[in-house]
């Protein structure tokens, strides 16, 4: 019988929603799970929601996060937070909400849509790292409420997909008139940085554009952090804009290791600059992320 479950993955903070496919030994029939990781000590709330598979589907989570590779994480603030549960001596656990016959499978996506509006997103306030709201549609799409998005950047470029999917990247984790981060594919040139001739400050659009690049590497805001200013977001190679990158230089956010190819930058914290940037972003939205 083709089944299909809904399950919750649990910590600290509800961290993600997802299915996946399983083929039964017994008949060539999927099966679904979402799941809730489960901190030991946490408060019980959920971490990250999936649709899930009944086989071994369900630890390839954190198969991916212990692999820590440098690109091509499925969505890298959901193994930095899995990192970090592990790095603190913790352990995931996981629990079922709910079971489906395959003559279901709307329930079950229903639910799944359901729980994740319950313990909603980073973006919004919650505690999941999902990138998505359940049932596939577009007015769930992480990052932004579709108004706010089309607030900050008039909407997503739809011939552009590479740069809306960096432009839901960035918003997810603070509102800028403009987008700091580019494909870069489509920067040119890739000039190296200097710091602006203009005086500048300090401003969150830097720390954000920092935070993008450290969040996919898994490097920690903290003394001797060194973030990239390349890095590659759900199969997008990105990067910190020229002008954002002579900004984050001349206010002092950060300092620079340069190359003679500015898409090997390395960006240099030391603690004043991780607490310049913690006050920018908040303890709270860079604990959500496994960054602190």
């Amino acid at each position: 019988m083709s089944r299909f479950s809904v399950t919750v993955r649990r910590k600290e903070t509800l961290c993600h929603v997802r299915r996946h496919p399983h083929r039964s030994r017994r008949a060539a029939a999927q099966h679904y799970r979402p799941l809730l990781r489960l901190h030991p000590a946490a408060s019980r709330r959920p971490l990250i929601l999936r649709r899930q598979g009944l086989n071994r589907h369900a630890l390839e989570h954190e198969a991916e996060a212990r692999r820590h590779h440098p690109v091509g994480e499925s969505n890298p603030v959901k193994c930095n937070v899995i990192r970090k549960i592990i790095r603190e001596g913790g352990a995931v656990r996981y629990r079922i909400d709910s079971d489906y016959t395959a003559e279901d499978q709307l329930a079950c996506l229903e639910r799944e849509a359901e729980l994740i509006m319950q313990h909603r997103r980073l973006h919004e306030g919650g505690c999941l790292t999902n990138l998505a709201g359940g049932l596939g549609n577009l007015s769930g799409a992480a990052p932004e409420s579709l108004a706010r998005h089309g607030a900050t950047l008039s909407g997503e470029p739809d011939d552009n997909p590479e740069r809306a999917t960096l432009n839901r990247y960035l918003l997810s984790i603070g509102p800028v008139d403009s987008v700091p981060v580019k494909p870069l594919s489509q920067l040119r040139p890739v000039r190296p940085t200097t710091p602006h001739p203009n005086a500048r400050k300090p401003k969150p659009r830097n720390a954000y554009a920092l935070v993008a690049s450290a969040a996919v590497h898994g490097v920690r805001i903290e003394a001797g952090a060194r973030i990239p200013r390349c890095f590659t977001y759900t199969g997008v190679d990105a990067i910190i804009e020229n002008g954002v990158a002579r900004d984050i230089l001349k206010a002092g956010v950060a300092t620079l290791v340069p190359s003679r190819d500015p898409r090997n930058e390395i960006f240099v914290l030391d603690a004043q600059q991780a607490r310049l940037i913690v006050g920018m972003i908040g303890c709270a939205a860079l604990e959500s992320r496994g960054l602190l």
